[in-house]
């Protein structure tokens, strides 16, 4: 009996100094098998940034969150689901969170990703795998393309970064729910003339879905001076410094795409509003894609 216990103490000893190995050792090496972790993008913020100030100096600034498939409904909604199938190699293929940081007095970035050992609470760093044409993949061709991926690239090559502090940030969660629930929405056409619409990511999702693949990313970035939209609309106020965007994506057999592309608040107290007499509202929510040709 003693030795069976002793041997079965022995195997479980065993293991956990496997698993920590696995989790010190190059990223290109974790794991080959299917790991799950449901996270949101808060989850391991804080880890990303304690672990970016160590390797690389407090001065190091965040510019962007990325999350790849985000679950968009269910109990886990707003979290992503860290299933590691090949080694962790290319970006794009994985259901994560990125934090993307510039590195001190440098254009460098530093790129960091929750580790998905089961039970583990920090990030990995993805640096040497990641580019930023992985995150312009992701964007389809929209009518808030340009917007976005513009925004994107000058939060790359400019001195842009997130400037709500993360303890005021509202979760991926939180953002997720106002993009899929609110109405009325604030939207403008193509000559940025201003109207309410009842077009949220729940009502997109509901509206022609057969034999389609629904996904969903979301994107945390600097709004003011990227985005720029105040210059052009306004009638627009109380527009947030950072942004949560949420894309949302209809992919069908025979390769057409629908996207319909909102951008919520950051904090829990923030509004934009709407000042076009007569028209005058508050909403979390505004259409990024300006237009939307199902729905309105």
């Amino acid at each position: 009996m003693y030795k069976s216990i002793r041997t079965y103490l022995l195997i479980v000893a065993s293991f956990l100094i496997t698993l920590n190995i696995i989790s010190c050792s190059n990223t290109s090496n974790i794991i080959s098998d299917i790991i799950s972790n449901n996270v949101t993008a808060k989850d391991r913020l804080d880890s990303a940034y304690a672990q970016v100030t160590r390797k690389y100096g407090s001065n190091a600034e965040l510019v962007l969150i990325l999350g790849r498939n985000v679950l968009f409904e269910g109990t886990d909604m707003g979290k992503t689901d860290i299933s590691i199938i090949t080694a962790l190699s290319d970006p794009n293929t994985l259901g994560a969170w990125m934090y993307i940081f510039k590195k001190p007095n440098t254009d460098t970035l530093a790129v960091y990703t929750p580790d998905p050992i089961p039970g583990e609470r920090d990030c990995i760093e993805l640096t040497s795998f990641f580019n930023i044409n992985t995150i312009l993949d992701l964007i389809a061709d929209t009518s808030a393309a340009n917007i976005i991926s513009g925004a994107i690239q000058l939060v790359n090559n400019s001195n842009f970064n997130i400037t709500t502090p993360s303890a005021n940030l509202i979760d991926s969660d939180v953002s997720l729910n106002y993009a899929n629930t609110t109405n009325p929405v604030i939207k403008f056409n193509s000559s940025f003339i201003p109207d309410s619409s009842s077009t949220n990511g729940d009502r997109f999702f509901s509206v022609d879905t057969t034999n389609s693949v629904k996904t969903v990313n979301m994107f945390l970035l600097p709004g003011l001076g990227t985005l720029n939209l105040p210059q052009y609309i306004t009638s627009l106020v109380g527009f947030p410094a950072d942004v949560w965007v949420v894309n949302y994506k209809k992919s069908f057999p025979n390769n057409d795409v629908h996207n319909l592309i909102l951008g919520s608040v950051v904090e829990p107290n923030q509004l934009m509003g709407i000042n076009f007499p007569p028209l005058s509202f508050q909403s979390r929510v505004i259409n990024l894609s300006k237009f939307v040709n199902e729905l309105k």
